[in-house]
């Protein structure tokens, strides 16, 4: 349950566990747990048995749902004189070296750690990690594998940034050998600056694309592509690497065909309709090994897919509302293809949350994207305001009325971003629903 006051953080000395202490219950305070991530990470401790809570500046569904129901305690806020006291605290990568709570536990020499660091010498050390990575798609691709083992009678474990419709729960911690996760290329936190999947060691590696973004930390899409390189040698002995061939750089394959890697290489040649039907084909992929190809997409006929991945939240003889995570203009593509196929009458609300997004460095690709339907955008700057001016506008309160007013054909309307709509989605709901 949210409480009305505020908490503190730590974040230093790099800790780990010896197996007696992992065994004891733990205090743990997860500083960020309402990400996507930081929230599976505490629910996932919590069913071992260790005592967690923690604290976050933004507190929304759906994860805020997902920790009320599993009873941990968390807190809105990082005021310093709001610190609670913990055996270790987990660092999100969106807390800095300023944040009021991280300087009080550091004041107090407390016992910090990572997050993706922890999961490895905590949970995912002895197992066989199965790791979903790429630019985009990768929560999709994640939750289309665990959803198949699930059908097919696996009691694997996972752990999905995003909240699936059909499975229970966005994690699962169980006595199988095999761990199914995300593998983001951002940044680990703020004082281990690798990408969170150099922690994974994953026997298992799905490369779905690799594209350009994260422009607060990567030049180019040469430096990406320089820590996937450094990720597979990394990898075990025997272990395997699969990659979606269409959707990498020539350049990239021929690099690592050049390597001598104890990994083997598999380039996958899709024959796809769309991205739903190539995440699909990728999760059998993934999963040759536990189960025929043929299995895993009978079992994918009844996937019901992820909270904010081309989610319907509201559909009428008017309007349909759809909901979509889509945060690289890739993704957006893509999404808009499939709301298409529906319908061309299709107004596009697409909210600037990235930090590729808000520098700019797609604008031009934009541009693109949205002569092709009605367009709104949320939270651009200035600048690009004037370069979007014939395309697209930026939403305001009194656009609502417009968007919401019946055309003689049904209208589409689809939102795009990784952010809230800074409560826009809420206004049309309210008014859609009236």
């Amino acid at each position: 349950m949210v409480q009305d006051r505020s908490l503190l953080f730590a974040a230093c000395n790099d800790t780990i566990f010896e197996t007696n202490e992992r065994e004891r219950i733990l205090k743990i305070h997860i500083l960020g747990i309402c990400g996507t991530f930081m929230g599976g990470l505490a629910q996932l401790c919590c069913q071992k048995g260790w005592d967690v809570t923690g604290s976050d500046k933004y507190v929304y569904p759906p994860m805020s749902d997902q920790l009320n129901s599993s009873g941990i305690n968390f807190y809105l806020g990082y005021e310093e004189k709001n610190f609670i006291n913990a055996d270790i605290y987990v660092i999100g990568n969106a807390i800095t070296k300023e944040n009021a709570l991280l300087k009080e536990i550091l004041r107090q020499k407390k016992k910090v750690i990572s997050g993706p660091k922890w999961l490895y010498e905590n949970l995912l050390f002895n197992k066989k990690v199965i790791a979903v990575s790429g630019t985009h798609g990768k929560t999709t691709v994640t939750s289309m594998i665990a959803h198949a083992l699930i059908e097919n009678n696996f009691d694997a474990n996972y752990l999905i940034a995003g909240i699936p419709n059909k499975l229970e729960t966005s994690w699962n911690i169980s006595n199988d050998k095999t761990f199914i996760i995300e593998a983001d290329e951002y940044d680990t936190c703020y004082f281990d600056k690798r990408p969170k999947f150099f922690h994974y060691h994953p026997s298992i590696l799905l490369i779905n694309n690799i594209e350009f973004d994260h422009a607060d930390i990567y030049e180019n899409i040469e430096m990406i592509e320089n820590n996937f390189f450094k990720l597979i040698k990394t990898m075990p002995t025997n272990s395997k690497v699969l990659i979606n061939e269409s959707k990498v750089r020539k350049s990239f394959k021929d690099n690592l065909n050049k390597q001598n890697l104890n990994t083997t290489l598999k380039f996958l040649s899709l024959d796809a309709l769309n991205i739903y039907e190539e995440n699909k084909l990728l999760a059998a992929h993934a999963i040759e090994d536990y189960l025929p190809k043929d299995e895993v997409l009978k079992a994918l006929n009844n996937y019901m897919g992820v909270k904010r991945r081309f989610e319907t939240i509201f559909d009428d003889k008017n309007f349909k509302l759809i909901d979509d995570f889509a945060h690289h203009p890739t993704a957006i593509e893509e999404t808009i293809k499939i709301a298409k196929e529906e319908t061309d009458n299709l107004t596009l609300i697409l909210e600037l949350g990235s930090n590729s997004m808000k520098n700019g460095i797609h604008d031009e690709t934009l541009v693109n994207i949205f002569k092709n339907q009605e367009t709104y955008t949320i939270n651009s700057s200035f600048e690009q305001r004037k370069i979007f001016s014939n395309y697209a506008k930026e939403l305001t309160h009194g656009d609502i009325n417009k968007i919401c007013s019946p055309d003689k054909k049904k209208k589409t309307i689809l939102m795009c971003g990784n952010r809230n709509f800074q409560g826009f989605q809420k206004l049309i709901l309210d008014q859609l629903i009236k």
